[in-house]
């Protein structure tokens, strides 16, 4: 018989008032029915998760990360996250938590793949045939839109000169970035 009370109880969350919850969470799911056996680690991902969905219900997601839990019968005493969480609590017992509360960063939803443009990134040492391969790929692939930006280092540029042979028919204007911008 003192193996099934052990088995279940009911405990209340308290948040300390400090803690700035952007919404408040309604009485009857401040309640968890909990395993006497388990850890008071697992109690506090419990009040973490009721956090993530509380907010997230009402679509202000916050995430709740718990530093201490304590009895509220003896506020001085923090618990150890392996202890079991019948050594510390009765049926019908509250526990606090602190933590922090932080907005969840939702991401921005990525653009699906038919409408992203490829990119394509250039780039050699000196002589190693960049412009060869740039000039080839202008002549070959003329049914398609190629914009180019070329980044020149030297205060003489030489590959617009080279890309602009015989190419001014294909383009609409060709811009060159000098020193580096």
């Amino acid at each position: 018989p003192v193996a099934a009370l052990r088995a279940a109880m009911r405990l209340r969350v308290w948040f300390h008032p400090s803690m700035a919850l952007p919404v408040s969470i309604p009485e009857e799911e401040q309640w968890f029915t909990v395993n006497g056996r388990m850890k008071v680690y697992e109690l506090m991902e419990e009040a973490e998760n009721l956090v993530s969905q509380v907010t997230m219900a009402a679509n202000d997601p916050h995430d709740l990360e718990i530093t201490v839990l304590w009895n509220t019968k003896d506020h001085k005493k923090a618990l150890n996250p392996d202890d079991h969480v019948d050594s510390h609590f009765e049926e019908g017992d509250k526990f606090g938590v602190y933590g922090d509360v932080k907005p969840v960063k939702v991401q921005p939803k990525g653009k699906p793949e038919k409408d992203k443009i490829p990119v394509t990134i250039l780039t050699g040492f000196l002589g190693s045939g960049k412009t060869t391969l740039l000039n080839y790929i202008l002549k070959e692939q003329q049914e398609k839109k190629i914009a180019i930006i070329e980044n020149e280092f030297g205060e003489i540029s030489i590959d617009d000169a080279l890309l602009q042979q015989n190419k001014m028919t294909m383009a609409e204007r060709v811009v060159v970035m000098d020193n580096g911008c």
